[in-house]
This record gives C-alpha cells, sequence and structure tokens, in this order.
C-alpha cells in the first residue's frame, strides 16, 4: 500500500520551473461505465426491487362459436400474467487518501511555480481510480469471472480455453494465499437447444492451479486441478466460470462486496434472487426467460467447443439468438482493443464505399461495426470474447452518487498523533441487466499474439 504523499513525492509537481499541467501516462478510458451512466437511476431504502415480466397469460386460444370453455377439449382456463422479483443491495466502493501538513503548506506556498497541488493531485486523480475500480467491475464484479468454450470430458487435471479476468483470479489467490476452488455454469439456453439441462451447475472443482503452466492469459488458458466432463453442454453453448471458495473470509468480502457485472448478470445461475434455470423448472418456477445467449466458436456445431477462428457467420448467429429469445437486437458489441485486427481481417474486401472522388488513403479502421451495430473497443472486457449488449436492458441504480465524504462539514479529517489529514470518496450502486435475453455473449476465438 502506498504510503501518505508527503514533501519527497511532490518534488516533481512543485518546481521551481515548469512547462505545463501534469502529463497523464496512465490509460482512464472507462467506457463501459460511461455507456451505463446514461442509464442511472436511483432508488429509496437500501434494497432494490425490479419486476420483471417471465410469463404469458395462459388463458388464450381459438374455440368454436358458441363453445363451452368449461369443459372437454373446449376447456379454456383462465390464467394469469408471472412476475418475478429481482432484489439487490447496494455495492459500496471507496477510495481513501491522505497527506502531510507540510506538504499542503508547501503546495499552498508554491504560488506560480506550483502548478498543482497536492491535495489537487490526490483528489482529483483518486476520482480516476475509483472510477477504474468500478469500470472493471462492470464486466467481472462478483464470482463470475469469465467463460469456458470448450466441451470435453477431463478425468483429472487439465488445461482449459478461458477467456475472462485473469488478474482476478491472480487476485483471489494471493487473498486467500493459496488455489481457490470454483465451479462451472452450464449456460445451454432452452429456448435456443431445447436442451432440459440449463443454467446449472455442472460440477465443483478442486481449484485454479495458477501456478502451472497452463494459466496462461497470453494463450487465453487456465489450469484446473479436477475432473471436469462439458460435453453434455448443448453444441454451440459455452460455460460461465465462477469463484465457489468460500472458505477464507478475506476472499468473501473481496467476491461479496462487488457489485454483479455483465459476466455475472447474464452468466450466473441466479439472477438476483430468481433462478433461471432447469432446477426451477422442473419445480414449477420456471425463469428459464431470462437466460442470455452465450455461445462459443465452435461454427460447425462439432460439438468439440475448441477455439477457432472468429467468423461473421457466428456473430450473425449471435444476434438472431438474441431475435429468436427476446425480439430485440444489440445496439453496442463491446469488445478488447487487442482483439480488433480480428474482425478487421474479416470485413476486408466486403468493405463497400461509393468512390465519388479522389480520396487520401488511409491503411486501419477506429470505427468499426457488423450491420449497423456498433463494435467498439473497451480494455476491461477481455481478450477472447465479444458482449452484444443491449444498453437499454441495463441499468446503473446508484443509492448515493460518488462524492468526498463530508465529515462534520470539511472532507479533511485529522491523522490521530500525526501531522496528517486524510479523506475518502465514496459510491454506493449496483448495475443489473432487467433483460438478459436481449444481450450475449461470444467467445471462444484465440487470441492472437
Amino acid at each position: 500500500m502506498a504510503n501518505p504523499v508527503d514533501i519527497s513525492v511532490l518534488d516533481a509537481i512543485l518546481k521551481d520551473y515548469y512547462i505545463g499541467p501534469l502529463q497523464e501516462q496512465l490509460n482512464n478510458e472507462v467506457m463501459v461505465l460511461d455507456m451505463f451512466e446514461k442509464a442511472k437511476i436511483s432508488w429509496a431504502g437500501k434494497r432494490g426491487v425490479v419486476p420483471v415480466h417471465v410469463d404469458r397469460n395462459s388463458g388464450v386460444g381459438f374455440r368454436a362459436e358458441g363453445a363451452d370453455w368449461s369443459t372437454g377439449t373446449g376447456t379454456l382456463t383462465p390464467g394469469s400474467q408471472e412476475t418475478k422479483q429481482l432484489t439487490f443491495t447496494a455495492a459500496y466502493l471507496y477510495g481513501r487518501f491522505e497527506v502531510t501538513g507540510p506538504a499542503i503548506a508547501a503546495a499552498a506556498k508554491g504560488g506560480t511555480a506550483s502548478f498543482i497541488g497536492a491535495l489537487e493531485l490526490e483528489m482529483d486523480k483518486l476520482k480516476d481510480d475509483v472510477r477504474n475500480q468500478a469500470d472493471r467491475a462492470m464486466t467481472s464484479g462478483g464470482r463470475v469471472v469469465g467463460f469456458l468454450n470448450q466441451h470435453k470430458a477431463e478425468l483429472g487435471a487439465a488445461t482449459w480455453e478461458f477467456a475472462g479476468d485473469f488478474a482476478k483470479i491472480a487476485a483471489a489467490y494471493n487473498t486467500k494465499g493459496s488455489n481457490i476452488n470454483v465451479a462451472v455454469v452450464d449456460c445451454s439456453n432452452n429456448t435456443l437447444s431445447g436442451d432440459t439441462v440449463t443454467y446449472e451447475f455442472i460440477t465443483t472443482l478442486a481449484a485454479i492451479d495458477i501456478t502451472h503452466a497452463g494459466f496462461n492469459p497470453t494463450n487465453g488458458t487456465i489450469r484446473l486441478t479436477n475432473a471436469l466432463d462439458t460435453t453434455g453442454v448443448a453444441n454451440g453453448f459455452a460455460c460461465a466460470l465462477v469463484i465457489s471458495d468460500t472458505t477464507n473470509a478475506d476472499l468473501n468480502a473481496v467476491l461479496d462486496n462487488q457489485p454483479t457485472g455483465i459476466y455475472g448478470n447474464l452468466g450466473y445461475v441466479e439472477l438476483f434472487g430468481v433462478d433461471r434455470g432447469s432446477v426451477a423448472a422442473a419445480a414449477g418456477d420456471d425463469a428459464m426467460v431470462l437466460q442470455s445467449v452465450i455461445v462459443n466458436m465452435d461454427q460447425d456445431n462439432s460439438g468439440d467447443g475448441d477455439g477457432e477462428a472468429l467468423t461473421l457467420v457466428r456473430m450473425q448467429e449471435v444476434i438472431d439468438g438474441i431475435s429468436i429469445t427476446s425480439g430485440m437486437d444489440p445496439d453496442v458489441i463491446l469488445m478488447n482493443p487487442l482483439d480488433r485486427a480480428q474482425y478487421i481481417d474479416l470485413i476486408q474486401g466486403n468493405i463497400f464505399k461509393p468512390v465519388e472522388k479522389a480520396t487520401s488513403g488511409d491503411g486501419g479502421f477506429l470505427g468499426l461495426s457488423y450491420g449497423g451495430v456498433p463494435i467498439k473497443a473497451a480494455r476491461n472486457v477481455d481478450r477472447g470474447l465479444m458482449l452484444f449488449l443491449n444498453t437499454k436492458c441495463w441499468k446503473l441504480a446508484v443509492l448515493e452518487d460518488g462524492k468526498f465524504a463530508n465529515l462534520d462539514g470539511s472532507v479533511l479529517a485529522r491523522v490521530s498523533n500525526r501531522d496528517n489529514w486524510e479523506g475518502f470518496y465514496k459510491w454506493y450502486y449496483n448495475h443489473y441487466c432487467y433483460r438478459p435475453n436481449a444481450n450475449g455473449v461470444l467467445t471462444g476465438f484465440p487470441a492472437r499474439a
């Protein structure tokens, strides 16, 4: 943990001579967060409750003129609409800062020779750090950290293709001090596959072994230490990887106090307390309509699910699947900037632009789209996957907007027994998708070196 900023830290900015303002070297892009903030809502109380429509009135049908609705084949039983309630609480995000008294005094006395003060540096940049943390949580917040695409049966330890938050897995390992237990969710979509086992845990694994060469973010692979059989997952569909380890209190605090990210909203067995899997359906409490379209690059439907090169056909199938399950279309596709080259390869020779006059040549692309849906590159979307989102179905539920805490009328509080002052930034919020079937994930195309 960094020490409180003091005069030695500020020497680089409290100068006798300077040219301009602080030159930022860090990537502060928070595209996903910016996108979600456009749909910000507030709630009253500590808990958010969102009603969702999950089933139609079954009392509908054609009958003969004058038919008796109460008996025989002509029976028409009154029905009703079915709703569920998504229930969630806010996640509490904090950022702390601390400065010494002499550092504040030196900045205050700097005049024109001090182009940025100690508090301005610490407080303004702390807000950037908080937003950066929030943007990372937008995708992998909570316990769902990514997706497995392969369909295979392993009798013991094996390496698996994985697209997701490798850094979060490594951090969880460091927090616990040993390998972490995980579980795998069969994300077969019943509407598209007709599969009877959907959105259910396949098995609980022993651990992810991050010390093995098979844990390789560059190659997009992880090492699982125990047997796993995903051959029962319907062809073309992927699995969600969930950190199921609850044996360490520190790890539980880290994971369970985060907001639920896009991966969890789309791939976990439950959606804020509503079971959307086959177990619930068997019990007569069907919420399968809340399943997303989470597919792999098994374009030939061979069933192996091994990673294959990205194709336009498979991208179209994701959009078509979303249309079938929800009647809606995605309005943005998110991917990692390092994966854009694969898509550019696909569209070479398929771009049509009328040439009416001479133009300058340009060998690259920044603005991309597919079928009119913009493709945007976001650094906190992990490599080897695409997120097909309908942003109208997402909300950023804010219990309290981000701000510096005002403690008894002052942002700064004296640190006991030291000539130091501290403060903190706070933000109470969560994010949820009330129509996950209008969103999808495509995974299983290998990262290119």
